[in-house]
Protein backbone atom coordinates (compact mmCIF):
# COMPACT_ATOMS: atom_id res chain seq x y z
CA UNK A 1 0.00 0.00 0.00
CA UNK A 2 2.60 2.72 0.91
CA UNK A 3 4.35 1.76 -2.94
CA UNK A 4 1.13 2.84 -4.33
CA UNK A 5 1.01 5.98 -2.49
CA UNK A 6 4.56 6.67 -3.24
CA UNK A 7 4.01 6.55 -6.97
CA UNK A 8 1.15 8.56 -6.57
CA UNK A 9 3.20 11.43 -4.89
CA UNK A 10 5.94 10.81 -7.79
CA UNK A 11 2.95 11.27 -10.28
CA UNK A 12 1.74 14.07 -8.95
CA UNK A 13 5.34 15.50 -8.32
CA UNK A 14 5.88 14.82 -11.95
CA UNK A 15 2.82 16.37 -13.00
CA UNK A 16 3.04 20.12 -14.76
CA UNK A 17 -0.54 22.23 -14.54
CA UNK A 18 1.34 24.39 -17.32
CA UNK A 19 1.09 22.17 -20.09
CA UNK A 20 -2.85 22.46 -19.65
CA UNK A 21 -2.42 26.19 -19.94
CA UNK A 22 -2.66 27.53 -23.72
CA UNK A 23 0.60 30.36 -24.13
CA UNK A 24 -0.86 34.17 -23.78
CA UNK A 25 0.63 34.99 -26.71
CA UNK A 26 -1.10 32.62 -28.69
CA UNK A 27 -4.45 33.67 -26.69
CA UNK A 28 -3.84 37.22 -28.38
CA UNK A 29 -3.12 36.14 -31.68
CA UNK A 30 -6.72 34.04 -31.57
CA UNK A 31 -7.97 37.42 -30.13
CA UNK A 32 -6.52 39.48 -32.78
CA UNK A 33 -7.93 36.98 -35.69
CA UNK A 34 -11.36 37.10 -34.25
CA UNK A 35 -11.23 41.26 -34.00
CA UNK A 36 -9.98 41.16 -37.62
CA UNK A 37 -12.63 38.62 -38.77
CA UNK A 38 -15.36 40.71 -36.84
CA UNK A 39 -14.37 43.83 -38.72
CA UNK A 40 -13.89 42.09 -42.41
CA UNK A 41 -17.37 40.10 -42.15
CA UNK A 42 -19.92 43.15 -42.99
CA UNK A 43 -17.99 44.51 -45.75
CA UNK A 44 -16.97 41.01 -47.43
CA UNK A 45 -20.62 39.67 -47.27
CA UNK A 46 -21.89 43.14 -48.33
CA UNK A 47 -19.59 42.72 -51.78
CA UNK A 48 -20.67 39.14 -52.23
CA UNK A 49 -24.38 40.55 -52.19
CA UNK A 50 -23.73 43.23 -53.88
CA UNK A 51 -22.29 40.92 -57.30
CA UNK A 52 -25.48 38.77 -56.50
CA UNK A 53 -27.75 41.47 -56.79
CA UNK A 54 -25.67 42.95 -59.72
CA UNK A 55 -25.14 39.19 -61.68
CA UNK A 56 -27.49 36.85 -60.87
CA UNK A 57 -30.94 38.73 -59.25
CA UNK A 58 -34.18 37.03 -59.06
CA UNK A 59 -35.73 37.39 -62.34
CA UNK A 60 -39.01 38.53 -60.70
CA UNK A 61 -40.11 40.08 -57.27
CA UNK A 62 -40.19 37.54 -54.50
CA UNK A 63 -40.52 37.71 -51.02
CA UNK A 64 -37.39 35.28 -50.67
CA UNK A 65 -34.48 36.22 -52.16
CA UNK A 66 -33.47 39.99 -53.82
CA UNK A 67 -32.97 43.20 -52.11
CA UNK A 68 -36.78 43.87 -51.54
CA UNK A 69 -38.32 47.56 -51.24
CA UNK A 70 -42.09 48.29 -51.47
CA UNK A 71 -41.78 50.62 -54.42
CA UNK A 72 -39.34 48.06 -56.01
CA UNK A 73 -41.55 44.83 -56.08
CA UNK A 74 -44.54 46.63 -58.14
CA UNK A 75 -43.48 45.49 -61.59
CA UNK A 76 -40.45 43.88 -63.26
CA UNK A 77 -39.36 47.20 -64.43
CA UNK A 78 -39.07 48.28 -60.99
CA UNK A 79 -37.69 45.14 -59.65
CA UNK A 80 -35.05 44.93 -62.45
CA UNK A 81 -34.31 48.64 -61.96
CA UNK A 82 -33.78 48.16 -57.79
CA UNK A 83 -32.23 44.87 -58.14
CA UNK A 84 -29.53 46.59 -60.83
CA UNK A 85 -29.05 49.96 -58.32
CA UNK A 86 -28.97 47.34 -55.29
CA UNK A 87 -26.15 45.65 -57.16
CA UNK A 88 -23.72 48.27 -58.29
CA UNK A 89 -24.42 50.49 -54.79
CA UNK A 90 -23.34 47.47 -52.54
CA UNK A 91 -20.95 46.60 -55.29
CA UNK A 92 -18.80 49.70 -54.89
CA UNK A 93 -19.48 50.02 -51.02
CA UNK A 94 -18.84 46.29 -50.15
CA UNK A 95 -15.49 47.19 -52.33
CA UNK A 96 -14.12 50.21 -50.60
CA UNK A 97 -15.56 49.37 -47.49
CA UNK A 98 -13.56 46.10 -47.51
CA UNK A 99 -10.45 48.28 -48.42
CA UNK A 100 -10.88 50.34 -46.00
CA UNK A 101 -10.87 47.84 -43.04
CA UNK A 102 -7.83 45.81 -44.20
CA UNK A 103 -5.78 49.15 -44.41
CA UNK A 104 -7.27 49.62 -40.32
CA UNK A 105 -7.28 46.19 -39.58
CA UNK A 106 -3.05 46.03 -40.51
CA UNK A 107 -1.71 47.76 -37.59
CA UNK A 108 -3.87 45.85 -35.08
CA UNK A 109 -0.42 44.02 -34.43
CA UNK A 110 1.11 47.34 -32.86
CA UNK A 111 -1.79 47.95 -30.63
CA UNK A 112 -2.43 47.16 -27.31
CA UNK A 113 -5.65 44.65 -26.84
CA UNK A 114 -8.06 47.00 -25.42
CA UNK A 115 -7.71 49.44 -28.33
CA UNK A 116 -8.03 46.84 -30.78
CA UNK A 117 -10.82 45.93 -29.85
CA UNK A 118 -12.10 49.54 -28.99
CA UNK A 119 -11.34 50.22 -32.91
CA UNK A 120 -12.87 46.95 -33.93
CA UNK A 121 -16.40 48.56 -32.23
CA UNK A 122 -15.69 51.98 -34.01
CA UNK A 123 -15.41 50.46 -37.20
CA UNK A 124 -18.33 47.80 -37.23
CA UNK A 125 -20.69 50.91 -36.62
CA UNK A 126 -19.03 52.85 -39.15
CA UNK A 127 -19.56 49.75 -41.86
CA UNK A 128 -23.56 49.69 -40.09
CA UNK A 129 -23.92 53.25 -40.52
CA UNK A 130 -22.75 53.41 -44.12
CA UNK A 131 -24.52 50.02 -44.95
CA UNK A 132 -27.99 52.02 -43.68
CA UNK A 133 -27.12 55.20 -45.55
CA UNK A 134 -27.02 52.98 -48.87
CA UNK A 135 -30.33 51.34 -47.91
CA UNK A 136 -31.63 54.30 -47.60
CA UNK A 137 -30.75 55.39 -50.35
CA UNK A 138 -31.82 53.08 -52.77
CA UNK A 139 -35.29 53.11 -51.11
CA UNK A 140 -35.45 56.72 -51.52
CA UNK A 141 -34.33 56.36 -55.70
CA UNK A 142 -37.10 53.73 -55.72
CA UNK A 143 -39.84 55.63 -54.20
CA UNK A 144 -38.62 58.26 -56.64
CA UNK A 145 -38.68 56.71 -59.82
CA UNK A 146 -41.63 54.48 -59.16
CA UNK A 147 -45.12 54.25 -57.99
CA UNK A 148 -46.25 52.02 -55.46
CA UNK A 149 -47.67 49.66 -58.60
CA UNK A 150 -43.85 49.67 -60.02
CA UNK A 151 -45.27 52.38 -62.82
CA UNK A 152 -41.91 54.30 -63.77
CA UNK A 153 -43.08 58.16 -62.74
CA UNK A 154 -42.73 60.72 -65.65
CA UNK A 155 -40.85 63.89 -65.45
CA UNK A 156 -44.28 65.82 -66.20
CA UNK A 157 -46.08 64.56 -63.14
CA UNK A 158 -43.33 65.60 -60.72
CA UNK A 159 -43.47 69.33 -61.61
Amino acid sequence: MDGIIEQMKQLVNEFDFANFIPAVDSILGWIELLVRLFVMAAPVCVLVFGLWFLFLPPKEANHRAGYRTYFGMGSVEAWRFTQFLAGVVWSAVGLILSVVMLLVTNGYREMDMMDMVNNAIVCVLWEIGCIVLCCLGINITALVMFDRKGVRRSKKRRK
